[in-house]
């Protein structure tokens, strides 16, 4: 019998054969993983076919041995092969991320799934309403549901009610959080509601540790995994569910080593397990509840928070010929907040201090050494230790008040408004006020991002002001108001996607106030009062400005009604990249026809980490008959060019 090996250590779709162990011939299957000898190193390979009778002029090794006795199913092997045909990935690189927490011979895991003795949360009215339409769905079988649920309203709670049952027939679940911070929090909130102790599955745990989960759950041990992105790609065994929360989440994307789309490869992964797979938001995406219009998806909703309490009024502040950062309504607010002891959130979506530096002399602005961004100051407030850092590469660089062009001291002028600089302007008004920030700058230091979320429960700050961070799960019972800063710099962005982003950015935030006791209220500043996003958001029409969002996509024949292929190439040399890019483009053109070409240009950002990037973009209409073999010809560059080329199908970045 000669096997057809995939083996992990090369970026390639190409498979290689071998011979079966002679002491093993009974025991190969199809998903067995083993050990070859590849390139004179021991590589791990998985089993893709067995051929009986196959004529090759060359001579075979044989394999080494079986790995473990570990078994991919088929559902793994399916939904490997579609993910590299789709996204345009070379095989063998999905496999190295199936194996990615995998380390030989671990021992057996030592935290064990937990139920405690104690009952579980009782649903409302609605709540148990949202449960039967679930189950009359059907719970067998592959289902997509939309759960769609205002801020507050307990999504949570109806899911893990199907979670539990799936566990009860010893099924696998796996539930999806966007960020490694929110899985602590989850992980809570499930443990004093439900009195389950899921395993916890990310890149920040330690090896030997996601080695045993790794392990248990490929051997169908673990039940029940709560992860980022990283747990999609565990072998499990016998999977009987997949929970997608805050499905619209951009954290979803993975855009290095291997481009992807966690919701949407979740979904090929509950289609070949035949399981169900709610996709959970208070602002779903724009595909996800296009494809409930059209029945491809099953939609049920909660249109009420779970204690009652009214969603939060929301007031609009006209910035035009304002030139405070801060307007005199937010500001009042915040007075009223500190005399009621309740607290307020500032949502500015700019980490650091400001935006970039210039000379007020000579106008010299500083650029990154590595790439085309300006450097972004940071830690300002504390000037000896004040740094430069560039949002693209991580470089970092000292603050200096001189101008390295001309020389000058403090003549540097700042434009632009980060949380550190809000910060700054709110002290200067309530000097005695007691602030935090919740950004990604802050949370760096092990054990800061949980003394954040402590001094916001326990009430030891009166303001937090974060980035969009502080949109993603978090439940502050103290929250009276929420005032949003800057939004005009998305309702105006280049990216089609601009009015979606604006306003789930802005419902989610929104849904930070009145949680608990008293209803809240949020103030939104803008230049454009007028524009659709803005007052949709005012008077909480959700399903109205879908179907606004929707009719634009359509006049255009944006996604989710065509879909779009990026194309970057990138190089020391700005000249090779130009000059493969335009390559890329002639054969295009060549070999398919109607296929719609913007481009080539530089990328936004042209040059990145010392290396120069051009862009294509294809738009491939739904009725395009020849989707797959243009993936197939986009696929074959990777293996081909001297000088890299990066492949996003459905890019949500144009950077």
């Amino acid at each position: 019998m000669i096997l057809e090996i995939l083996v992990s250590s090369t970026p390639t779709d190409k498979t290689f054969f071998y011979k079966e162990c002679s002491c093993k011939t009974d025991q190969t299957v199809v998903g067995q993983l083993v050990k070859v000898k590849f390139r004179n190193k021991s590589q791990v390979g998985l089993i893709l076919r067995k051929h009986k009778h196959l004529k090759l002029n060359f001579k075979l090794l044989k394999v080494s041995y079986l790995l473990e006795d570990i078994i991919f199913t088929e559902e793994i092997i399916n939904s490997m092969i579609f993910l590299s045909n789709y996204s345009c990935i070379p095989l063998s690189l999905i496999f190295k991320q199936f194996m990615s927490g995998y380390i030989a011979n671990v021992g057996a895991f030592d935290e064990n799934f937990k139920i405690l003795n104690k009952p579980s949360a009782k649903l409302n009215i609605e709540q148990s309403r949202a449960l039967k339409e679930i189950k009359n769905i059907n719970l067998e079988g592959f289902k997509v549901i939309n759960f769609h649920g205002v801020t507050g309203s307990g999504k949570t709670r109806v899911y893990m009610k199907i979670v539990q049952k799936k566990l009860e027939t010893g099924m696998q679940c796996l539930i999806l959080v966007p960020e490694i911070i929110l899985t602590k929090d989850w992980v809570t909130e499930i443990r004093n509601d439900f009195g389950i102790c899921p395993h916890i599955f990310h890149s920040s745990e330690s090896k030997k540790k996601r080695a045993k989960i790794w392990k248990s759950v490929v051997s169908g041990e673990t039940v029940l995994i709560v992860g980022t992105r990283s747990a999609l790609f565990l072998p499990f065994k016998n999977l009987g569910l997949i929970v997608v929360d805050e499905e619209q989440d951009q954290s979803y994307k993975q855009e290095d080593k291997i481009i992807f789309n966690t919701r949407d490869f979740a979904i090929v992964r509950a289609k070949n397990s035949s399981c169900q797979i709610l996709l959970c938001s208070a602002t779903p995406s724009l595909e996800t509840n296009y494809n409930s219009l059209i029945n491809r998806f099953h939609k049920v909703s909660l249109t009420k928070r779970i204690n009652a309490i009214p969603l939060p009024e929301i007031k609009v502040v006209d910035m035009r010929g304002q030139k405070k950062i801060i307007s005199d309504e937010i500001e009042k607010s915040i007075e009223e907040n500190l005399k009621q002891n309740v607290q307020t959130i500032i949502y500015i979506n700019k980490r650091g201090y400001t935006s970039f530096v210039i000379c007020g002399n000579c106008g010299f602005v500083k650029y990154c050494k590595n790439c085309s961004a300006t450097m972004v100051l940071h830690n300002f407030k504390k000037k000896s230790s004040a740094y430069f850092l560039c949002h693209q590469c991580s470089l970092k660089e000292k603050f200096s008040n001189y101008c390295e062009n001309c020389n000058n001291n403090n003549f540097l002028r700042f434009s632009g408004t980060g949380v550190e600089k809000v910060e700054e302007e709110i002290k200067k008004k309530f000097p005695k006020i007691k602030t935090t920030i919740l950004s990604s700058d802050f949370l760096k230091k092990t054990g800061n991002y949980e003394k954040i979320l402590k001094e916001i429960s326990t009430e030891k700050v009166d303001l937090i002001i974060g980035t969009q961070l502080i949109s993603k799960g978090h439940n502050f019972p103290n929250i009276k108001t929420v005032g949003i800063l800057n939004i005009d710099y998305l309702l105006n962005d280049f990216d089609f996607r601009s009015n979606e982003k604006a306003f789930q950015q802005i419902m989610q935030v929104s849904g930070r106030a009145g949680r608990k006791k008293i209803r809240g209220n949020v103030i939104i500043q803008t230049y454009q009062p007028q524009h659709p996003v803005i007052k949709f958001c005012k008077d909480y029409k959700i399903e109205e400005f879908y179907n606004w969002e929707i009719n634009l996509r359509k006049k255009t024949n944006q996604p989710p009604f065509s879909n779009f292929i990026s194309i970057i190439t990138s190089s020391k040399s700005k000249q090779n990249a130009s000059k493969e890019i335009e390559k890329i483009k002639f054969d295009l053109k060549k070999n398919f026809n109607q296929l719609v070409i913007y481009g080539p240009a530089p990328s936004l950002i042209e040059k990145k980490n010392n290396l120069y990037r051009f862009r294509l973009l294809l738009k491939l209409l739904k009725n395009y008959k020849s989707q797959a073999q243009v993936k197939k010809f986009l696929k074959s560059l990777l293996s081909t060019n001297k000088t890299r080329v990066f492949i996003d199908v459905d890019p949500i970045n144009f950077l």
